[in-house]
Parts: C-alpha cells; sequence; structure tokens
C-alpha cells in the first residue's frame, strides 16, 4: 500500500493524481479541532469503462461511475492513521490527497 501525500488544494493550483495501486493505498486522516473538521479529501477520477467501488477503511464503500469523479471525505475520529484504500479495480484509475487551505 502506497501513503498518499497531502497536497495543499488552494485556488488556482493544479493537483497532482497519481495511478490507484492494485494492493490499496492509505491516506493519513485530518482532525477535528474545536469542534472544526479539518479533514483530508481523497480525490478519484475514474477513467475507466466501468464503474468501480473505493472502501475508505471505517467508512461506507462509494461507487465512482465510469468517467466520473468522486471526493470521499477522511476526517478523524480518533483512531489511528493513516487508514486503508481499497479499489474494486484500478485500470485508468488516478487519485489524489487533497486538504482545502485558504
Amino acid at each position: 500500500m502506497a501513503l498518499l501525500a497531502v497536497q495543499d488544494a488552494t485556488e488556482g493550483a493544479a493537483v497532482t493524481l497519481t495511478a490507484a495501486s492494485a494492493g490499496g493505498d492509505q491516506i493519513p486522516q485530518g482532525v477535528r479541532a474545536g469542534g472544526w473538521q479539518l479533514g483530508h479529501l481523497l480525490l478519484v477520477i475514474n477513467g475507466g469503462a466501468a464503474a468501480i467501488t473505493v472502501t475508505v477503511a471505517g467508512m461506507a464503500p462509494v461507487s465512482v461511475p465510469a468517467g466520473g469523479t468522486a471526493v470521499i471525505p477522511a476526517y478523524g475520529i480518533y483512531r489511528g492513521s493513516p487508514r486503508d484504500i481499497t479499489y474494486s479495480a484500478v485500470t485508468s484509475v488516478t487519485v489524489a490527497a487533497v486538504r482545502v487551505s485558504g
């Protein structure tokens, strides 16, 4: 499993996508502080011809349609970090871990 590096997503900045790993990936969790969710987001782009399912440990599976994009939050819930990510298929699937910055 590859640990995805978290990128700051600021206005006008590009996010670098990487190929999803066949053995899965990992995303560092964001945190909760003072009632605020300071989470990381998993960006998944499915360039394939069929829908895929993406599962982040501890969360419900997310279906990403063929040619579609999903944004999946990875908030900290005071559990261990990082969270494992599995994919039902990885052909033509790219991912990024992002943090929204001001």
